[in-house]
């Protein structure tokens, strides 16, 4: 072959490439998430536009303006969405709203309900622009709405549900605008869209990867058929669209007139440099605090379907100007169980927790993390795979919402600027009941109780926490009215938002305290429950600075026979709560039964009865500092017992009276203190005492241990992370049905014998 030849070929296999790819790009049969989308958390650069409007840079008083206007913009389609909306969660503050630049960008965000939803919602306009806006069967045009609920091209999880606009300006594409919420009901195998027996990812239901809904304002019929018919409440979810469309459709209205008022290179200007602003800001803040590493380790206690010990491995470094955001060591994915979360979501608790706890006086988008770096292993459990599911992936971020509580609570520790109170940690556990069925007007339904959004604040350095106050993740968000709930669905709420005794985290200052609530089923029509918690065998949620942990929580039922009778019989059963009703056992002939907080879906007859409990926020300090009015106070409120009082704060008093013997009081708290020294141990006899070489072999134990390079994964051998193969755990069910068999079969031997 000649060079004349070569060079031929070269200009033919030039042309004919052009045509390939031509080819290939108009003919590609399936459009997948892209990893470098989801894999991207950090802004985009200036966009020529951009840099044209800057250039001159910007006066801060007409960008002060225009924020606050469209930042009221966003709280008032966010209340008026919230009163309009369907969904139960939603309804109770479970969404948010947003403004992104034309290329993803979040520049501002409701200051109301869930940030998680708009700051992580940059990958799906990012993939909607890559993959659709050329597209000549698709495009951006103005009056469309795109709908996604698939986390792996933007969001958490499938149960959340999030519309998207394009705002024009003479024809050009310069913003979009967002109303995302959680919808929960979508078809999967557990109502609701979340549940223990999810195993696979097609167990999660409807998964929509970005799709036009709506074109020229009007929603499509046939898409909107589609995704109701993939629903147990297509009712509910054609009103949620024809709500997001309106919020979206009023953040339009209401951006237009920002035009109209500033013209559109001052609306453009504002967009990217508050970006900007908030990148910077929290660069100097970064800057601002002591280099240095804090390690923290939290556990999930449970696959959802058995007892675990799932390690999240999380390790905070500040150097300089950058956080890094260490979290391999943690469990390997496991194969069949919903509790995987994806890279995406840990980023996004990162930014929750900056957001709601560390430095809320900031916009809430993901600029503020534009210097943070994570690090993971390949299918970790909190870096998973495509192939496993995640729907109940807000088991592992809500750790990571935990652990980034205690690096930035222990970085503030000693800086001489402070943004928010530093504080133990809010309580993290979805502590809701999901039902599902038919209701009494003969609806079919599947969703969440409100109750999820009544989790207690942590302890703070100055101050007890909050009783039931609001969700780790969001902000003003609602727990929704027990008789409403009770108008639309087949229970009565027996028990209703008491709070029980020692329900804290102890402390100097003692995490607020969550109530327990207890659904009793009414009518004979197919209707049950599941619960979808952790935290049942170990704590959740840690204390800070000596401060206690929360308790450890179970689901309780009462089932066969109908508690309606009982209760008419015995009026005084109404004033009953958990403890009485497990405890006492007032009832005969019924089954009592303790369970995990993972509690499979399951149909109950007419009476039976389903407790549980919210947690409690983290204590602060040491429980021995604590201010004896204090104890009296929640003595006095029957938020702490006797018993606790004087065994673990170690007063000295009255227990008719309350009257505290202070000096008492004082000796026996040196008295303990000394104790406690006696107890002591040193770092080798404390290391030759308690560190073993492997975990408890009785435990399904999954990650590094004592940091080896190795990765523990239950029933299967350890391995370096990413050689493991698909772990797959064995049904419950199963295991007891081969126990079972073994013991018929031992006892058939005996017989025998």
């Amino acid at each position: 072959m000649t060079e004349t030849k070569l060079d031929t070929t070269a200009e033919q296999n030039t042309a004919e490439q052009k045509i390939i790819n031509k080819f290939l790009t108009e003919h590609v049969s399936f459009i997948g998430p892209d990893q470098e989308i989801q894999r991207n958390h950090h802004i985009s650069a200036r966009s020529a536009r951009e840099e044209e409007v800057l250039k001159h840079g910007v006066d801060p008083h007409l960008m002060s303006e225009i924020r606050s206007n469209l930042q009221s913009a966003l709280d008032e389609t966010f209340g008026i969405a919230e009163m309009t909306v369907a969904s139960p969660a939603a309804s109770c503050g479970d969404m948010s709203t947003g403004y992104f630049t034309p290329v993803g960008d979040l520049f501002l965000g409701s200051t109301f309900g869930v940030a998680g939803f708009t700051v992580s919602l940059h990958y799906t306009i990012r993939w909607i622009m890559k993959y659709l806006k050329d597209d000549p069967t698709v495009g951006i045009n103005e009056g469309d709405g795109f709908l996604i609920n698939d986390c792996h091209y933007g969001g958490i999880h499938s149960p959340d549900q999030h519309l998207f606009m394009p705002i024009f300006d003479k024809g050009e594409l310069v913003a979009w605008n967002c109303c995302a919420m959680h919808e929960g009901e979508i078809g999967a195998k557990d109502p609701g869209g979340m549940g223990p027996s999810i195993e696979t990812p097609w167990d999660e239901g409807f998964r929509g990867s970005p799709v036009k809904l709506v074109e020229n304002y009007k929603i499509k019929r046939d898409i909107a058929t589609l995704v109701q018919n993939n629903s147990r409440e297509p009712h509910i979810i054609m009103a949620d669209f024809k709500a997001r469309l309106a919020a979206c459709m009023r953040l339009e209205r209401r951006y237009k007139e920002q035009v109209a008022q500033y013209e559109i290179n001052n609306i453009i200007a504002f967009s990217r440099s508050n970006i900007e602003y908030m990148r910077d800001e929290a660069k100097r803040r970064i800057e601002a605090l002591p280099d240095g590493t804090v390690r923290t380790s939290l556990y999930c206690d449970h696959t959802m379907r058995e007892a675990a010990m799932i390690r999240i491995n999380l390790n905070y470094t500040i150097k300089g100007d950058k956080v890094i955001v260490d979290y391999r060591g943690s469990s390997p994915e496991i194969y069949n169980r919903p509790i995987n979360n994806l890279h995406s979501t840990v980023s996004l608790g990162t930014m929750i927790t900056l957001a709601h706890h560390i430095w809320p006086d900031l916009p809430c988008a993901q600029a503020v993390i534009d210097n943070f770096e994570f690090l993971t292993d390949d299918k970790n459990i909190m870096n998973a795979s495509p192939e496993v599911p995640v729907a109940l992936s807000m088991q592992p971020m809500f750790k990571m919402i935990t652990g980034a509580e205690l690096a930035f609570g222990k970085f503030y520790y000693g800086a001489p600027k402070r943004y928010a109170q530093t504080k133990a940690c809010w309580f993290n556990q979805p502590q809701s009941i999901i039902y599902g069925g038919v209701n009494q007007h003969h609806d079919s339904v599947g969703n969440m109780c409100g109750d999820l959004n009544g989790m207690p604040g942590g302890a703070k350095s100055n101050a007890d926490g909050e009783h039931s106050l609001s969700p780790n993740f969001g902000a003003r968000t609602d727990i929704g009215e027990a008789e409403a709930a009770e108008e639309g669905l087949p229970f009565v709420c027996a028990i209703s938002k008491k709070f029980w005794p020692d329900n804290v985290g102890f402390g100097k200052y003692r995490g607020g305290a969550g109530y327990q609530f207890g659904l009793m089923r009414f009518g004979e029509q197919p209707f049950g429950f599941q619960a979808i918690c952790g935290g049942s065998y170990f704590p959740s949620t840690m204390g800070m600075f000596g401060g206690y942990a929360c308790p450890t929580y179970a689901v309780a039922r009462v089932r066969g026979k109908n508690l309606f009778e009982e209760f008419n019989a015995k009026p005084e059963l109404w004033d009953a709560d958990l403890f009485k009703l497990m405890n006492d056992q007032p009832i005969d002939g019924v089954t009592y039964e303790a369970l995990p907080s993972a509690v499979m879906f399951d149909l109950y007859q007419e009476g039976e009865l389903f407790m549980q409990s919210q947690g409690a926020g983290g204590g602060y300090g040491d429980v021995l500092e604590r201010d004896t009015a204090l104890t009296v106070k929640d003595l006095e409120e029957k938020l702490v017992s006797h018993e606790t009082a004087l065994d673990l704060y170690k007063m000295v008093y009255d227990e008719k009276s309350l009257i505290v013997d202070e000096q008492a009081t004082q000796n026996a708290r040196t008295a303990e203190r000394q104790a406690r020294i006696n107890r002591g141990l040193s770092w080798d006899e404390f290391v030759a005492t308690h560190v073993t070489d492997e975990p408890p072999a009785d435990i399904n134990y999954f990650g590094s241990w004592n940091d080896s390079a190795e990765l523990y994964a239950g029933p299967y051998p350890k391995a370096l992370p990413g050689e493991h193969g698909p772990l797959i755990m064995p049904d419950p069910k199963d295991i007891k049905l081969a126990h079972a068999q073994a013991e018929i079969a031992a006892l058939k031997a005996q017989l025998a014998n």
